[in-house]
């Protein structure tokens, strides 16, 4: 949604008393989000430096952790949002990051979300919106904007993953079974990437207070950013499928007037030449199907299923096109 929009909706939910308790702001946390979070701060508050307003409340992920604690859940949003307005208007709490909350933050929080103080807005700021909790989702209002990040692998990891999928030698179980084993190297890859990234930080935030980062902790820092580059993983094999869903549906697209309108737009699409040759060979029905057998890969994901034979069970059931395949 362009920013110029979403900002006229929520002030006219503002203005005519219908407001959510809490919006959900997909995109740039230092771009789109955040702009238009501090527009919507000034239609609540009015003009001037708001940086320092006695009614409204910041939260961000803590420097060295890039968390969001339960111990600053409770004492910079929760305890502060529960006083009494300063101002005699209303009260605003920001989240910016809000993906970076722990269960325990974000727990912490759901009650508030729940059973918000009166005349309170909230405004949840995030670019990874997969990272938190569906309970924390389901009682915002979520506004995505156009700079919310496209969840696509970097590379060389990306290439991997549809060079796996591109392959012409997937029939069979020792062929398929050869393709899981490369994507399960993939998210081998990514942990390890994970862990390097997280050290970086770390040894980048050294010079600041020298408080140290027990294990756990870095523990849960790589698992946190495993699980953002897993998310990246998954969202590029389910643009694979959806290419070839997209083409074997409508190959090329139809206009209002009835005019061929061109060739279907693909998000992979210096592979077209490989995806339309697979989409000939497949059914909309096994394509359907190759959606929902990927869906369900990221909801097992979730819960914690052990990723390789995951990763095999999936490949098992997804009908490729490839030549002499289902």
């Amino acid at each position: 949604m362009e920013i110029d929009r979403a900002y006229e909706l929520i002030e006219r939910a503002v203005k005519s008393g219908r407001a959510a308790n809490a919006y959900l702001l997909v995109g740039g946390v230092r771009g789109m989000a955040g702009e238009l979070a501090e527009r919507v701060l000034h239609l609540l508050f009015g003009p001037g430096d708001l940086r320092v307003h006695p009614d409204i409340h910041r939260l961000m992920p803590e420097k060295k952790t890039r968390i969001i604690s339960v111990e600053a859940m409770r004492e910079r949003m929760i305890e502060p949002m529960e006083k009494t307005t300063f101002m005699g208007g209303w009260k605003a709490g920001v989240v910016l990051g809000a993906d970076r909350l722990r269960t325990e933050s974000a727990n912490a929080f759901l009650k508030t979300l729940e059973e918000p103080p009166p005349h309170t807005l909230f405004l949840l700021l995030s670019e990874r919106p997969e990272q938190l909790l569906p309970t924390i989702i389901s009682r915002c209002q979520r506004i995505d904007l156009p700079d919310a990040r496209a969840q696509q692998l970097e590379e060389p990891y990306r290439t991997q993953v549809l060079d796996a999928l591109a392959s012409n030698d997937l029939t069979g179980v020792t062929a398929r079974a050869a393709a899981a084993a490369k994507l399960a190297a993939v998210l081998e890859a990514l942990e390890e990437l994970a862990a390097a990234r997280v050290q970086e930080d770390l040894e980048e935030e050294a010079s600041n207070a020298g408080e140290e980062v027990g294990d756990d902790e870095v523990k849960a820092l790589v698992s946190s950013r495993y699980r953002e580059f897993r998310a990246d993983f998954t969202a590029t094999l389910m643009s694979w499928f959806r290419d070839l869903m997209a083409l074997r549906g409508a190959p090329r697209r139809v206009s209002l007037d009835g005019d061929d309108g061109g060739e279907t737009p693909l998000l992979n699409e210096p592979r077209r030449a490989v995806l339309e040759a697979r989409a000939r060979k497949i059914t909309l029905a096994q394509a359907f199907r190759n959606i929902e057998a990927v869906e369900s890969f990221a909801a097992s994901l979730e819960r914690n299923v052990p990723e390789v034979p995951l990763l095999s069970f999936l490949i098992d059931r997804l009908a490729f096109g490839a030549e002499g395949g289902l």
